[in-house]
């Protein structure tokens, strides 16, 4: 069984998962990041999703890609997405790779929140 890399909540009909490791650098547990987020969309589980990167100090391109992989997912399933929360630093290498013009990216999650309720409906 994998570690979990992700804590889920529910506001109303809105999935929010928080991810729960400081660095995602290492390649298993990006994987198992990737793999549980990307659970929720198979499971049905979200209908909206809101990833929160609060905890997240370190981001290597590998869990990038697992963003890439995940917005693939959302986008084929028709389930809206924000990312919220993320560092200065990790948001760098969104503008860098601007993947800041590909997600739709809040500074918190209230913010998150309030985006993601106008989006498909």
């Amino acid at each position: 069984m994998p570690t979990p890399r992700i804590d889920v909540k529910q506001i109303d009909n809105i999935t929010v998962a928080m991810t729960r490791d400081m660095k995602l650098n290492d390649d298993l547990v990006i994987q198992e990041w990737s793999d549980q987020l990307v659970a929720l969309i198979d499971d049905g589980a979200a209908q909206k999703l809101i990833v929160n990167f609060e905890r997240v100090l370190f981001m290597s391109s590998s869990a990038l890609r697992g963003l890439i992989t995940l917005n693939k997912k959302v986008r084929e399933n028709s389930v809206p997405m924000v990312l919220c929360a993320i560092d200065e630093n990790i948001m760098e290498a969104f503008r860098i790779t601007r993947l800041d013009s590909v997600f739709t990216i809040k500074k918190t999650e209230d913010e998150a929140v309030r985006t993601i309720v106008l989006m498909g409906d």
